[in-house]
């Protein structure tokens, strides 16, 4: 004679995806970067959780969440990356992991030789600009602000010559505002 039978359930949960928005990222060095996590197929209760290598970048932490939001910092003259593996869960079960790489590139630097300069009225600027710091392809533009002179004007370049006339009895002064630019990243100003 059989013995008793019995009723065995199996619940079988869903396992959890993760969508990365944006799924790659570039920022220049200093930015935060801001990346949305979520679930395409619905999952409930899906929760995330990285890690993440860096290379030549500081700031990158693994953690968890639904936004990865870090300051990142350049450590090199060239670009640096964090590459961040994504894994979701929900329910004790684990779904596939992605992975997210955000792009750091390096902010220039601003040096003006000479720093200031005195010359007569209608004489030539000599001031050549360039980085100290090493970050290739670095351009500068300048905004400029006179008083008690003619001739100075915004431009871009790496030396401003430019000739510029006393407009009254006593000295003036041209205030060039220079701000440089290598991979789309500008930097504070330099005056």
């Amino acid at each position: 004679m059989p013995g008793t039978p019995i009723t065995v359930i199996v619940t079988v949960n869903p396992l959890p995806d993760v969508v990365a928005s944006p799924n790659a990222e570039t920022i220049c060095s200093g930015g935060t970067t801001n990346i949305a996590l979520s679930t395409s197929n619905g999952v409930a209760g899906a929760t995330y959780s990285w890690t993440v290598v860096q290379s030549n970048v500081s700031g990158a932490t693994a953690g968890f969440g639904t936004s990865i939001n870090q300051t990142l910092t350049a450590t090199t003259s060239s670009s640096g990356t964090a590459t961040y593996t994504i894994t979701p869960a929900s329910n004790g079960c684990i779904g596939t992991p992605i992975v997210v790489v955000v792009t750091v590139t390096p902010t220039p630097d601003v040096v003006a030789l000479p720093a200031s300069q005195t010359i007569c009225s209608g004489s030539n600027t000599n001031i050549a600009l360039s980085t100290t710091n090493g970050v290739a392809g670095a351009t500068y533009s300048w905004t400029v602000v006179q008083s008690g002179v003619s001739g100075a004007t915004s431009d871009t370049g790496t030396t401003i010559n430019q000739t510029l006339t006393a407009t009254g009895s006593v000295a003036g002064t041209a205030t060039y505002t220079i701000t440089p630019t290598a991979g789309g990243c500008p930097v504070p100003r330099l005056r």
